[in-house]
């Protein structure tokens, strides 16, 4: 099947391309009873690639879970949408369905006509609710579990409470999942705030130092060809080798982001039905650069607090710059990074 180009959305099945050695690295790990913490930039394929290692693994048996914490703002919206996750995808145990239990109650809710209100103001009452749910999941069969955005969530908690509690408290959580004794859950925590930062800000490092620390960038050369290729002939555009070098040698970061949204770009420019030229992809990117497509990443360094001032005045300076990594160093040292 011929790919489809989506700008922005995760992608799937046939329109998920490239990856091969990653994909092949992450399931490695997996089958070898790894977790992995899947940390990258906003917009470069995070939540895709672990789409695709879910469809990997439901192909071969395994229980796949995927939960997206981005938008979630408190603890009994985060519980719930666990429960509601866990419950459609199959993984507890016979216990679940012990009359009067916390997680029953909880689902007859979420099926009623409400959500359940519960009380976090105790904090023995909230952790006596994350036990309970630690008790009903089953840990004897081969099951995925990812969650996207953990660290986006926990640092939305401490906006409002005490940020090192809450995060202590939900990472230890998660960490005493992770160390049930023969468990075969694997899990992946991605995002794009990365959870190895946040923690070690906090001196929580403990609190993921079992994770396997996965690297995941641009797509290759090859790739980013071949992906410009697949959209081309998608769309039936003509575009030589030599050209797809001049787009790819504009982008220089050839994240799927970036190339499907230049490419959307192109294929509605006049005369793109019979070839594309050099000058198409000087005013595509032209045309971009004075729109608000390119926003989202501003808008997320608001998520680094304390980091947001630092992090605006660095990347000011460098698009003034032609110094590159040497004008990094000298902010860096003034700002005592």
């Amino acid at each position: 099947m011929a790919i489809t180009n989506k700008v922005g959305p995760p992608v799937t099945g046939d329109d998920f391309y490239g990856r091969v050695e990653e994909l092949a690295k992450a399931h490695q790990y997996l089958d070898t009873n790894h977790s992995l913490v899947l940390s990258a930039p906003r917009r470069i394929g995070k939540s895709s690639f672990a789409k695709r290692l879910i469809e990997d693994k439901k192909s071969v048996g395994w229980s796949c879970v995927y939960i997206d914490l981005e938008g979630v703002r408190t603890r009994d919206e985060f519980l719930q949408i666990l429960i509601n996750k866990f419950d459609k995808s199959g993984i507890w145990t016979e216990a679940v369905n012990s009359a009067g239990g916390i997680v029953t109650r909880i689902l007859d809710g979420i099926k009623g006509i409400g959500p359940v209100k519960l009380d976090f103001s105790s904090k023995e009452t909230s952790e006596n609710l994350y036990s309970s749910l630690s008790e009903v999941i089953d840990h004897t069969k081969d099951t995925l579990i990812v969650i996207d955005e953990l660290t986006l969530f926990l640092s939305v908690l401490g906006r409002n409470e005490d940020n090192n509690r809450e995060a202590e408290f939900f990472l230890n959580w998660f960490r005493s999942l992770r160390q049930v004794s023969g468990s075969k859950i694997r899990w992946i925590f991605c995002g794009s705030v990365g959870l190895h930062n946040f923690t070690r800000m906090r001196n929580l490092s403990m609190t993921i130092n079992d994770l396997v620390s996965f690297d995941f960038d641009a797509l290759s050369e090859i790739e980013a060809k071949g992906l410009v290729k697949a959209l081309a002939n998608s769309e039936n555009i003509p575009i030589s080798d030599t050209v797809i070098d001049v787009f790819l040698g504009k982008l220089e970061w050839y994240i799927p982001y970036f190339i499907q949204l230049v490419f959307t770009n192109i294929k509605n420019s006049p005369g793109a039905r019979e070839g594309v030229t050099d000058q198409m992809i000087e005013s595509s990117i032209n045309r971009l650069s004075r729109t608000e497509e390119l926003s989202t990443w501003s808008e997320r360094l608001s998520e680094y607090s304390r980091q947001e001032g630092g992090a605006r005045l660095v990347l000011k300076r460098l698009s003034q710059s032609d110094n590159g990594l040497q004008e990094i160093n000298f902010l860096l040292s003034i700002l005592n990074i």
